[in-house]
Order: structure tokens, then sequence, then C-alpha cells
């Protein structure tokens, strides 16, 4: 919490405490016709009320609360408490018995009884305020405790965000390289024209998906790259089936939230010299987003696990640190096909 804040709610608390008790105790006695007793009432109001408060508030606040904090045993610092709260009370009273000296009037009988009172006052007062002293400084660091706590957790999620997502970048780089190797030797113009692609690739990868959150239609070009990429390989023209049902194409996405799913199909794939062995499609729903990526497999397919076996865990974790409980993410083997369906908001923006 900042200090002006802190002070504000200082200067706050005081002003209607003493506004309150100044209209109290100017109800009490502003109708007396003597100058010097109202004067003496005032001097009064002072040293029975504004001392031990103040006193009782700060020695509370800054000095009991610091002991407190130190974890230091509980019966001690109630007795620490009392002892302030006593010392206050007799400081006050002394001033008061100091002052009522001056009237000749006053027996000692009567100049105890003020004493006590006063002693008494003072030590409520200075109780009541000192309580108030330690709850507000409690509050204080409670605020600026979950401030930090705040701050904390958002700087361990982008951390781990990165974390994660460094994790499954390499894997698809290296897959990348690898199909450019195979290409060398087989066709060269068809390898070019894959560089010219992985370029646009790791372009995107490098500089503009560091984002958190990336346009609809501009990770769909993406993909759409990659998948093109995939097909120049396979014999099959209708080896990839990738379709778009969106409309509205500009709604935010987490950046590369797809591809992983995409590789992977791509990766365990039976064949490809197969028609629609990997079919992708994006689905609108109310308010939400639905992508469906499915390959089609074999019975030595093992699909759905990177070769370091952090797949599932990588990517269900990054969903989990993005979209937390707002996704639903279902996995399974259905009719020969390997099925991945997630499902994440999406709206207009």
């Amino acid at each position: 919490m900042k200090r002006i804040t802190i002070f504000g709610i200082h200067l706050s608390y005081w002003t209607i405490y003493f506004l309150f008790t100044a209209l109290l105790f100017a109800g009490m006695y502003g109708n007396n016709p003597s100058e010097k007793l109202s004067t003496d009432m005032r001097i009064l109001y002072i040293i029975g009320n504004v001392i031990p408060s103040i006193f009782g508030f700060y020695s509370f606040h800054y000095f009991l609360f610091s002991k407190i904090k130190s974890k230091k045993k509980r019966i001690s610092l109630l007795i620490m408490g009392l002892v302030i709260t006593l010392l206050i009370g007799l400081f006050s009273s002394f001033l008061i018995n100091y002052f009522t000296k001056n009237y000749h009037i006053l027996n000692p009988k009567m100049l105890l009884n003020i004493f006590i009172f006063f002693l008494f006052l003072g030590l409520f007062i200075s109780l009541i305020h000192g309580i108030l002293g330690l709850f507000m400084r409690a509050f204080f660091d409670w605020f600026n405790l979950r401030k930090e706590k705040e701050q904390l957790t958002e700087q361990n999620h982008q951390i781990e965000l990165a974390l994660v997502t460094a994790q499954l970048n390499p894997h698809f780089l290296f897959n990348s390289l690898n199909n450019i190797d195979i290409l060398i030797h087989k066709d060269q113009e068809k390898a070019s024209n894959y560089l010219n692609k992985l370029s646009d690739i790791l372009r995107y990868m490098l500089f503009d998906a560091k984002a958190e959150y990336m346009p609809f239609d501009t990770e769909l070009h993406f993909i759409e790259k990659y998948v093109a990429l995939h097909q120049l390989r396979a014999a099959n023209s209708d080896y990839v089936k990738l379709t778009n049902e969106l409309e509205y194409t500009h709604g935010q996405v987490a950046s590369l939230v797809f591809i992983p799913f995409i590789e992977n199909a791509f990766k365990y794939s039976s064949s490809y010299k197969e028609g629609n062995a990997v079919q992708i499609a994006f689905i609108s729903l109310e308010k939400k987003l639905s992508f469906t990526c499915k390959n089609r497999i074999t019975q030595t397919n093992e699909p759905f696990t990177n070769s370091n076996g952090l797949g599932n865990e990588l990517l269900k974790k990054r969903l989990d640190l993005i979209y937390k409980e707002n996704y639903t993410l279902d996995i399974q083997e259905e009719n020969g096909y390997f099925c991945v369906t997630l499902t994440i908001p999406y709206e207009a923006n």
C-alpha cells in the first residue's frame, strides 16, 4: 500500500474521531458562561482524550505489533499491552492532577477521585485505540502481503509458461529439420519451398508468437503453412483435411495452442499415402471454439507421447496455466483414429 494512502487513512481516522469527541465535549460544556472554565475544559479534553488516544494507538500500532510479528509469547504481549495502557493512563492522570491543583477549592479526596477517574479513562481510551491501531496495522500488512503474493503468482505464471513453451517448441523444430533433410535427397525444389515455409514458421514462433494471445486468423495462417509442409511429403493429395467453420476469425486464442496436437497427429499418422489420414477442424460454439484433430493409427502407434515422455503432461500444464478451468480437453481412440478435442473460450473483440 502506498504511503500517501496510509497517511490518508490515518488522517481520516483522527479527523473523524476528534471531530466527534470535540462536538460531544462542546455539547456538554458549551453553554457555560465562564471563559476561564471553557479554556480549562479544552485543556482537560486534550489531556484526558487526545493524549491517551494518540499514545495508545501508535504504541500498539508500531511497537507492540512488531513484537507480535516476532512471534513472542502471547501472555508476555498481553502483559506488555496492559503495562503500556497503564503508563499512558498514569501519565494523563498526573497531568490532570497537576492541572487541577490550581483549584484551591478542591480537597484532597476530590483530587484523588479525579486522579482515579482520569486514570481509568486514560486506560480505557488508550486500550481501545491501541486495539484499533493493531487492527489497522494488521490490515495494512495483510493488504501488502496479498499484493506481493499476487505479483509473485503472476511472475511464477509467466516463468512457468515460458518454460513449458520452451520445452514444446524445440520438438517441433527438430521434426521440421528432419523433414528438410529427407526432402533434400528426394526433391530439391520441394526442399527449397519447405525452407521458405519453415523460415516463415520460425519467424512466427520466435518473434510473433511471444505474446500469450494471438488473433485466431494469424494462428490459422501459421497452421496452414505447417500443414502445407507435411502435405508436400504425402503421396495422396487428400492426406490432410483442414476445415475452418468460424465466420469471425479475429478473436484471441493462446499462441501456439493447437500446433502440438497437430504435430503429434502428423508424427503418429499411420501413412502418408492414405486419404484423410489427418483431419483438423475448427468449429464455432457459443462463446467457445472447438478444435478437433484426428489421425489414423495402427496397432503399433503410440500417439500423443513425445520422445521425452512429457507430451500429455506439458500440454495440459500449459492449458491449465492459460485457461485455468475454462477449457475442456478430450483425448481418445475411436474407429481407428486417435482423436483430440479441445474447447476454449472464444469471443469477438
